[in-house]
């Protein structure tokens, strides 16, 4: 299983360029090109080595956009995701898992076990219909994917972050598939 990693390839540089980060910084961010860290914080740390501080703090929110994850989460990179859950939230989670193996790696276990504000609950094995995000995943292969021809990898990643950027944009369309599996699972008033 390949980790999650934070990297910043050629294509993230001219992003970055065309959303006016200044030339110094991506010079820079340059000597990182293609180097790979499994979590957000050692990024954000290497960062700081090449560009200083307040550089990244400044343009933080812009490189993290354009930068590339790839790979699956591990277990070091969910405690990270609950992690940053918990810093965000200040209520109860309630977390849905499915059974992917870093669920339940015993550090991941123990942690989620020592926080009082996070229940977690696992779905049935082989239950994609009870799983929300398999209807957003079916829904974007039919808006982004289904029975289109792209020349370039590039061109079909694209074609799906446009699709994700439409669920961020508008969030009637991921309430709907939520309302539509409700209904389906019989679980209306």
């Amino acid at each position: 299983m390949e980790a999650l990693a934070y990297t910043l390839k050629a294509g993230s540089l001219k992003s970055l360029k065309e959303e006016g980060v200044p030339a110094e910084l991506i010079s820079a961010l340059r000597t990182l090109k293609n180097q790979q860290y499994p979590t957000q914080n050692l990024f954000l740390a290497a960062l700081q080595s090449v560009a200083g501080e307040r550089s990244v703090v400044e343009y933080q929110e812009v490189i993290l956009k354009h930068a590339e994850t790839s790979g699956k989460f591990n277990g070091d990179s969910y405690k990270e995701f609950l992690q940053q859950l918990l810093n965000h939230y200040k209520g109860n989670i309630i977390l849905i898992e499915d059974g992917a193996p870093y669920h339940k790696r015993a550090d991941v276990v123990e942690f989620w076990k020592n926080e009082p504000r996070l229940s977690v609950h696992r779905l049935p094995a082989f239950s994609p219909d009870y799983n929300p995000i398999e209807k957003l995943w079916k829904n974007t292969k039919r808006d982004a994917t289904h029975l289109k021809y792209f020349k370039t990898f590039e061109e079909l990643r694209n074609s799906v972050i446009e699709t994700f950027r439409g669920y961020m944009e508008d969030a009637g369309k991921v309430v709907c598939v939520m309302k539509k599996l409700r209904e389906d699972s019989g679980l209306t008033a």
